[in-house]
């Protein structure tokens, strides 16, 4: 009898258990179930529910087949590419063949340019980098100085210093135009001879070819100039559009020149025949509506159309004090159309400091406008540029304080003179963030008023700024150098440059 009940008792937890696990398997969340399995039909509380209903939907629910795992789809894989085959125009420079052109080239005097270009040579870190990339080049092999910090105390040129003409992170997308590449080789202090190929002819390009590549009368003259093309690549049989390259050779015998491709992870150094490289600077830039074209860089010389302060200059000197951003061009444009409502003449006799810097302190509300043109440079290391950066803003002070003098109509707030830091405002016009503060504090201290009157001198013919930076009345002109003079003219035609080119690619 004991035995009997003890089985009783596990049967009946048995089959308790076997509810729970039925009830429990037919309430829990579907993730739970099987998912091989139907659900399990839940009897309705409706009444107007029979029970045939609740079993047609049982045995609908049984009748359905086992569902299935549908298969995911497999991210597609982007297509790469490893370098591209030269077309047939073209001669790869390590070929025997392309060795051949070098070994004729030497032999004519034609590779003066190459050994300066080609200890420079890099490839662009960005597929739209080339044009960036090329003038970094030059720039390195004419030893110029960039004036600022590259790695530790190291200064060189790289991409990211070519700030004055371009928005960076625009060039990634889009690669720069032909104007564009001179305003940037301006800026660092270079002379540009630009060309467009359709203002010149094939005869002029094989001139300028000869007279950069080929040797001097002195073999142990460094080259002062180098050469760049900016080209189609569709007509040499190239993939892609646009693109620049400097030039390092050219072998007059066989008439074809080396190209230094800075996408060398598309295309290698090649040789190419002239005249087709000519054909390729001709057709129009559809971002333009103009020819590409070919551009000498120069770091020595004399300019013949551009004069600065009392001597006549071959390259304007680097900026010591501004950063220009060229992606604010149409507020360039807003400024010359205010300028010329403002001259009844051609003379420029009504530009003054008081309706320059009505401009760019929108009517005085707003003392931080100019920093959406310009920006302070960042603080100099050497102290030769300290020095200078010191001077001439000195100077800049001393002629605003001349003009307010001379003005009794201009009234210009003191905050107008106060620096970024002083005034807790940010270049550009925005706030401090934790991102941004570490750059302010590596800026120039350089106020709003001291920037306008820059502008001012830029807006102003080129003899009526000399006459203002020299004039005689200045209590302490004795003290000044014309260094420092040449070096506050220069940012003036800087900004006067970047003026005069901001609608050439409209």
């Amino acid at each position: 009898m004991k035995h009997s009940k003890l089985f009783c008792s596990y049967l009946y937890l048995h089959i308790l258990a076997i509810v729970a696990q039925t009830i429990a398997f037919a309430y829990l969340p579907s993730i739970y179930r099987d998912k091989t399995q139907p659900p399990i039909p839940h009897m309705s509380t409706n009444p107007s529910l029979t029970s045939s209903s609740v079993d047609s939907t049982a045995t609908a629910a049984t009748m359905q087949p086992p569902l299935t795992k549908q298969p995911t789809a497999q991210p597609s894989i982007p297509r790469t590419f490893y370098r591209r085959q030269l077309p047939d125009t073209t001669i790869s420079f390590s070929s025997p063949e392309g060795r051949n052109l070098f070994a004729s080239s030497m032999a004519s005097g034609g590779t003066r340019a190459f050994f300066s270009l080609i200890e420079q040579l890099q490839t662009q870190p960005e597929p739209a980098y080339c044009g960036l990339t090329t003038l970094v080049i030059v720039l390195n092999a004419l030893a110029v100085d960039p004036r600022r910090s590259w790695k530790g105390p190291w200064r060189w040129y790289e991409e990211s210093m070519l700030n004055c003409c371009v928005d960076l992170e625009k060039v990634k997308e889009t690669g720069i135009t032909f104007s564009t590449f001179a305003c940037l080789a301006k800026c660092q202090g270079l002379d540009v001879n630009a060309v467009h190929g359709s203002n010149s002819t094939i005869d002029d390009f094989r001139r300028v070819v000869k007279e950069t590549c080929s040797s001097s009368t002195s073999e142990d003259d460094q080259p002062t100039s180098f050469l760049v093309v900016s080209y189609t690549r569709k007509v040499i049989g190239q993939t892609g559009t646009g693109h620049f390259s400097p030039i390092g050779a050219y072998d007059e015998e066989s008439d074809y020149l080396l190209v230094l491709d800075t996408a060398r992870f598309k295309y290698g150094v090649h040789w190419i025949p002239l005249k087709l490289m000519f054909d390729a600077l001709t057709p129009l830039d559809p971002d333009t509506g103009k020819s590409r074209g070919y551009i000498v860089l120069s770091y020595n010389g004399v300019s013949k159309d551009r004069k600065l302060g009392n001597g006549q200059l071959s390259h304007l000197p680097l900026s010591v004090l501004f950063e220009s951003k060229m992606s604010k061009d149409y507020l360039r444009r807003t400024y010359k159309q205010y300028l010329m409502r403002s001259m009844n003449d051609d003379d420029g006799e009504n530009i003054n400091l008081s309706s320059v810097a009505s401009f760019w302190t929108q009517n005085y509300t707003n003392n931080t406008f100019v920093w959406e043109l310009i920006e302070p440079q960042l603080q100099p290391v050497d102290s030769y540029d300290i020095e200078t950066v010191s001077s001439v803003r000195d100077l800049i002070k001393e002629l605003i304080d001349l003009d307010l003098a001379e003005e009794t109509k201009l009234q210009m707030p003191k905050t107008l003179f106060m620096t970024a830091k002083e005034s807790s405002g940010f270049p550009g016009g925005e706030c401090c963030t934790s991102s941004t503060c570490n750059t302010v504090q590596r800026l120039i201290k350089i106020s709003p008023a001291e920037a306008i009157f820059v502008i001012y001198l830029a807006s102003l013919p080129v003899d009526s700024r000399r006459d203002i930076v020299y004039r005689k009345q200045q209590p302490k002109a004795s003290d000044v150098s014309d260094t420092v003079r040449q070096q506050l003219l220069a940012e003036a035609s800087l900004i006067s440059y970047a003026l005069e080119t901001c609608d050439l690619d409209i």
